[in-house]
């Protein structure tokens, strides 16, 4: 399970990547500018990048479902439910409470797409500051990338879970495809201009602390280990 300093590390990092995007806010821009040509952003037109988004974000919205019916056979068996009640919780507190309906709702910050610098109409924001340029489905943090960092976290841990009864290959092809997803939803996410690369790193850290968080009460050592 995740200690304190663990946990205390992911404040930290949280702490210090808003610090760096607070004195530096020109990094956003030039992460996002870095994709942005006068013909506005490329990736967000090819076929193949938006089905392999579309792949991953298909993955978080079955994730949850899959937990909780987990969930409902466990305590229909009178067995622990503890673990896909963790996944479950994991998503509808993380994605879903802190982030869409938290953050998102109430922060205004714009998205790249929308910003003057990149052919929009709304004024650029550090991710720090709450702004009044966005009404509702905004930049920050990034809702994307909340799902498939609770997504690989999931994968991670039903891998480790179930680590006995599949090949050594199979778990580390799984755990490779687990990470090269979150990575790939990060990265499209900034290069399609769909978000800031603050958005998408705060979204990762804060939805990882929530799991750490959520791993000290809800998980013991005898609930993941099988």
């Amino acid at each position: 399970m995740p200690s304190n300093k663990a946990i205390a590390v992911l404040v930290g990092l949280i702490g210090l990547t808003l610090l760096v995007f607070g004195l530096w806010p020109g990094l956003d821009l030039a992460a996002t500018g870095y994709f942005h040509s006068a013909t506005g952003f490329a990736i967000k037109q090819n076929v193949w990048v938006g089905g392999l988004r579309n792949t991953v974000w298909n993955g978080t919205l079955v994730m949850p479902l899959l937990a909780l019916i987990l969930l409902g056979w466990a305590v229909w068996r009178k067995t622990s439910g503890w673990f896909w009640g963790y996944i479950l919780a994991l998503f509808l507190i993380g994605p879903g409470l802190v982030v869409n309906a938290g953050f998102k709702a109430y922060w205004g910050r714009a998205r790249p797409s929308n910003v003057i610098d990149f052919g929009g109409s709304a004024q650029f924001s550090p991710a720090w500051q709450i702004s009044d340029q966005c009404a509702k489905n905004c930049s920050f943090v990034s809702g994307e990338g909340a799902g498939a960092t609770a997504l690989t976290i999931a994968v991670l841990m039903i891998l480790y879970r179930y680590r006995h009864r599949i090949s050594p290959p199979l778990y580390r092809t799984g755990q490779v495809l687990a990470l090269a997803s979150l990575a790939f939803v990060g990265w499209q996410r900034v290069a399609s201009g769909g978000h800031f690369l603050s958005d998408v790193l705060l979204s990762m850290l804060v939805v990882t602390l929530i799991a750490a968080v959520l791993a000290r009460f809800m998980l013991n050592r005898d609930t993941v280990h099988r």
